[in-house]
């Protein structure tokens, strides 16, 4: 019996209108005044590419600071399908892939780790344990403006070592007009187009309305409120790894044995240590997995400005969003990945190419649900008290509310012998399933694994749930006083507190296996079977399997659990968990100077940020209870209920910084910067829990202290920032008035790294601390380590062309970044002699190389561009476990293409294609060509209309 299956989206739509309406009122925007605070900002406004262009230039000629900006006109001007898309225009900047699109921002090749984001001057929640932003959750056709600060300055939050990126949104009185908008927009994905039942097409729907008014007394007062939503399909065939990974030198057929080992007495060791002989690393099991994938989002962001006089500006904002997306996921797996490998073959890095082995074949089923919430909103009163004194106070709040939600339900076969073959320039691997040891290959396994019956050898239903809640509430005020003196100008102080709540309830599971495998697994096959879910699986990738039995995972995990509800509880307390309140007070003094060197005019700021950062943990750990048993040894026994430790720490950083331009003539300026920055470790560090493992074999310990010789860190409450001291030094040569060539070189000194290590804590066990030796746990090291690199930006309008080409135009950047800072290999199932023979990586997200480049042209009423953007491999850790091996995403490639057209003065035709050269996402660990995970996503085309008023 085939279903068809179904899935079910949020409902908003009906309720949209309400919601804005009633969020209207809270407003948006309560960025400073951009005349407080003077930046070198590189405009790029998106009303035509040769105004881009030509507005960069004059902005970087006439600003001081390190700035780079897209800086809009219109609300909804932004023609990118996310922030982050439009954050990779900036020179330096590019993005981490995720699903065909593009998530995670860094700044000049250095990872998210290092980089600060905010809204309107404000922090952002996050829905993850760690501070990186989800850019998706503010639609590109609500956001007015994004800005990237390269270098630091006292007034800035602090947290941005590679640079702070600023979202800025509409101030409807100061946009002065009325302004209607609205876009629909249409895409298509030729792999969402493989799945059955489905056309490739998703939607996304926008509109946004601006207008301002005089109101009695000369008082003005404007409003702004926006739309955006769709549903954007993000669908993939992949091959993925498990992340475990560990050496082994067995082999079956000389060494014998069950699962492979690493030991000096198999034949590969040659009488010598293991280490030193031939080895290979092999991971627990590998997936070929075909999925489909749908996220719908929803977002309004509004603004109400109000000035009741010339001397006050009232803002008020807010943003909110709703991220849902489902991913139903159907792998073949080899699950039995270590047992009996013999015949193996590796490279120089000891990375596999071939072997044998034996292994029970799995069908998997997995659904996945996330929702994830976002609110904002803020006020900000700006007060000219008198012509020399401004003062401004802004208080606002983010949260994030997350959940996940798993269903599964696994079918196994009997065990098999098969071939594995590594695949070459990111193809799957391919596996040849054998009819014996050493045998043929089975001509009947394609077939084979088409029938649910063929994995009769055991089954399991699990249950998982995720919950993660971040909330930031924050307050700053600040005072510019004008005093106009010989060499300074402006004299600017301020305050700042905010606390953040996050917690992250670790992922709760629960699982059943059947009573009667057999009758489960004719149940599943008769009521839950479904037809093969597409059409070409595999073909980018040269899969060795284009089909296998597919079920409805939620009607097959009923029948398994014979309707029991599994209930996975995540806020039930676990040592996993983190509970974190993270105080911050900050206190600044900056100067604005412009003086006169001779014939150079040198502007710029100079002052100090002193930051205090309070934080507390709260941490559980399951409780025991001591005996001794007749022989007189110590017994821990787990009993009902947990142990509770409270863990306070506070440090203070103080932050010096320094920006300069000077312009040495018309055409060329110079740009210094010198500045101490910190990055805060990601919330998940913080955790305070400890997992105590208890040998249930053993049968007593000499005392209560060495039974407690296997506890893991779940975090560490006292890490503290890690700070660097940075220089910049750029030259800027405008040689035409619509072009510009610019090269700035930077160095970063970092005082410290983060990694994990074994101290020394307590545990309590009958309400009495015992020291142990906490593993794995997060530790600031005092590694001295640098970063040195170099920009270069180049922008050309070709106006002495004849037209049509005088409409031609460039812009491209590269960037190149080395350092010495190194991640060693920690994996805890690599021996430490093995961990020591592997390269290190280097700082987690650091690219040595990150370039983009555009080509295009426009004329009056049609435009087209054509995009390249390269980014090489950089270290990706596995969340906050320390004790995973290093993992690498390889050289990111994307080649796009966007057409436009006017109509007329109200309507616009637009068409872009995305991943032209369907460039695949590759993941290795440990070694170049140890793939972990294959994903192809293909090709999207966008085409939309736009209408504005």
């Amino acid at each position: 019996m085939n279903i068809q299956q179904t899935h079910t989206l949020p409902i908003f739509k009906k309720t949209l209108l309400g919601t804005i309406i009633g969020l209207a009122c809270f407003g948006v925007n309560a960025v400073e005044n951009e005349t407080d605070k003077p930046e070198d900002v590189e405009i790029i406004s998106v009303s035509g590419m040769r105004a881009s262009s030509f507005s960069s230039i004059n902005e970087k000629r006439s600003e001081a600071n390190l700035v780079d900006a897209v800086s809009l006109k219109d609300i909804g001007a932004l023609p990118d399908n996310s922030i982050a898309e439009t954050l990779e225009r900036i020179s330096g900047v590019t993005a981490d892939r995720y699903k065909g699109g593009a998530s995670e921002i860094s700044i000049r090749g250095l990872g998210p780790f290092l980089g600060m984001s905010t809204i309107n001057g404000r922090a952002i929640s996050s829905g993850s344990g760690n501070r990186s932003v989800a850019f998706s959750q503010f639609p590109s056709e609500l956001v007015n403006g994004v800005k990237v600060y390269k270098s630091q300055s006292a007034e800035l939050l602090e947290g941005g070592v590679s640079g702070t990126v600023e979202l800025g949104t509409i101030r409807p009185v100061d946009y002065g007009k009325e302004r209607l908008q609205a876009e629909a927009k249409v895409s298509y994905s030729d792999y969402q187009a493989k799945q059955k039942g489905e056309d490739g097409i998703g939607h996304r729907l926008s509109f946004s309305y601006v207008n301002s008014f005089e109101i009695a007394n000369d008082q003005q007062f404007g409003f702004a409120i926006g739309y955006a939503g769709g549903e954007n399909p993000r669908p993939e065939d992949s091959f993925v790894g498990s992340s475990t990974l560990r050496p082994c030198n067995s082999d079956y057929a000389v060494d014998g044995g069950s699962n492979c080992s690493f030991k000096d007495s198999n034949e590969a060791a040659n009488g010598g240590a293991p280490e030193d002989g031939d080895y290979y690393f092999i991971s627990n099991m590998q997936s070929y997995r075909q999925m489909e994938s749908v996220e719908d989002i929803d977002a309004v962001i509004t603004a109400v400005q109000w000035q009741p006089n010339s001397d006050i500006d009232i803002n008020l904002d807010a943003q909110w969003s709703e991220r849902f997306f489902y991913e139903d996921r159907h792998d073949l797996s080899f699950d039995d990945g270590r047992r009996k490998i013999h015949n193996w073959t590796v490279d120089k890095n000891n990375v596999l190419q071939s072997y044998s082995g034996e292994t029970r074949i799995g069908n998997t089923n997995e659904y996945r649900e996330r929702n994830e919430e976002y609110k904002g909103f803020g006020a900000n009163i700006n007060w000219q008290v008198t012509d020399e004194l401004n003062l401004t106070a802004d208080a606002a709040y983010s949260g994030t509310e997350r959940y996940q939600d798993r269903t599964y339900v696994r079918f196994r076969s009997k065990r098999k012998y098969f071939n594995w073959e590594k695949g070459s320039n990111g193809d799957f691997p391919n596996i040849t399933v054998l009819d014996g040891f050493g045998g043929a290959p089975l001509e009947s396994f394609p077939e084979d694994i088409k029938s649910l019956s063929f994995y009769n050898d055991d089954s399991e239903a699990r249950q998982y749930r995720l919950d993660v809640e971040d909330e930031i509430k924050s307050f700053k005020l600040d005072a510019n006083y004008f005093i106009d003196a010989p060499f300074i100008k402006t004299i600017r102080s301020g305050i700042a507190y905010s606390t953040r709540e996050h917690q992250n309830y670790q992922e709760a599971r629960a699982s059943l296996k059947p009573a009667d495998i057999e009758q489960a697994l004719a149940d599943t096959e008769e009521l839950c079977s479904i037809s093969w879910p597409q059409k070409d699986y595999g073909d980018d990738s040269k899969a060795p399997f284009t089909e296998w039995a597919t079920i409805d995972t939620r009607c097959g995990h009923d029948i398994v659990t014979g309707g029991e509800e599994l209930v996975a509880d995540a806020k039930s307390p676990s040592d996993g968990d983190v509970d974190l309140t993270e105080d911050i007070t900050a206190f600044y003094l900056m100067a604005n100077f412009e003086t006169e060197i001779g014939d150079y005019y040198l502007t710029g700021n100079v002052g100090a940020r002193y930051v205090k950062t309070e934080i507390t943990s709260v941490g559980v750990s399951q409780a025991y209870t001591s005996e001794v048993n007749g022989e007189g040894f110590y017994i821990l026994t787990p009993v009902d209920g947990f142990e509770l430790q409270r863990y306070d720490n506070s440090f203070n950083n103080l932050l010096p910084s320094l920006n300069m331009t000077l312009e040495v003539n018309d055409d060329v300026e110079l740009r210094f910067a010198a500045y101490k920055a910190v990055s805060r470790p990601d919330m998940w560090f913080y955790g305070a829990g400890r997992d105590v493992n208890i040998d249930a074999s053993d049968e007593g310990y000499e005392s209560v202290e060495d039974a407690l010789d296997d506890v893991t860190s779940k975090g560490n409450p006292n890490l503290e920032l890690l700070e660097s001291n940075n220089f910049e030094f750029g030259v800027n040569w405008y040689f035409a008035d619509e072009s510009m060539f610019s090269i700035a070189l930077y160095h970063k000194a970092f005082e410290a790294r983060i990694g994990a290590s074994n101290v020394m804590d307590t545990v309590t066990v009958d309400g009495q601390n015992y020291a142990a030796e906490i593993k794995n746990t997060p530790t600031i090291f005092d590694d001295e380590s640098d970063i040195d690199g170099f920009e270069v930006t180049l922008m050309h309008q070709f106006v002495d062309l004849p037209a049509p080409f005088d409409g031609l135009g460039f812009s491209g950047s590269y960037n190149y970044a080395d350092s010495d800072y190194e991640t060693p290999e920690a994996g805890s199932n690599i021996p430490e002699e093995v961990q020591v023979q592997v390269e290190p990586g280097n700082l987690p997200g650091l690219s040595e190389h990150v370039a983009n480049a555009q080509l295009y042209w426009e004329g009056e009423s049609a435009a087209a561009r054509i995009a390249y953007k390269y980014r090489s491999e950089y270290l990706k850790p596995f969340g906050s476990n320390l004790g995973q091996t290093n993992r690498y995403v390889e050289d990111q490639k994307s080649l796009d293409l966007s057409l436009s057209y006017n109509i007329n003065n109200n309507f616009t035709v637009k068409a872009q294609a995305m991943n032209l050269t369907e460039e695949p996402a590759l993941q290795y660990r440990v070694a170049p060509g140890a793939y972990n995970q294959v994903e192809q996503s293909g090709r999207t085309y966008y085409v939309s209309l736009r209408y504005r008023m």
